[in-house]
């Protein structure tokens, strides 16, 4: 295959500051002897530092918990039932505030 690109500025492509182009030919034969790919003189190696070994364990561990605690929301479930859930405005605003801040 070739790619003739010296007449490219007479079809309204960009401006070339060289008066002639490179031509790009690439070769089409194929090989009629099977593929055998080389076998590899170095074996890579990766070794993590004990800081991200730390966090591998730490997701492994997140990873295992329950997406939502059904103790706590059964315990939530009862006090509400039994009239003796309270709700603190000042704790949910200062805590809104602390996610506001990390966000922010």
């Amino acid at each position: 295959m070739v790619i003739d690109t010296n007449n490219i500025n007479s079809s309204g492509g960009a401006n070339r500051s060289r008066s002639s182009a490179p031509v790009v030919t690439t070769s089409t034969k194929t090989s009629t002897a099977p593929a055998v790919a080389p076998e590899p003189s170095n074996k890579d190696n990766v070794v993590l530092s004990s800081e991200a070994q730390g966090l591998v364990r730490l997701q492994a561990k997140i990873s295992n918990l329950p997406d939502v605690n059904l103790d706590r929301v059964a315990a939530i479930k009862q006090a509400i039932a039994e009239g003796r859930f309270e709700i603190n405005p000042e704790r949910i605003a200062e805590n809104m505030l602390k996610q506001d801040e990390l966000l922010g």
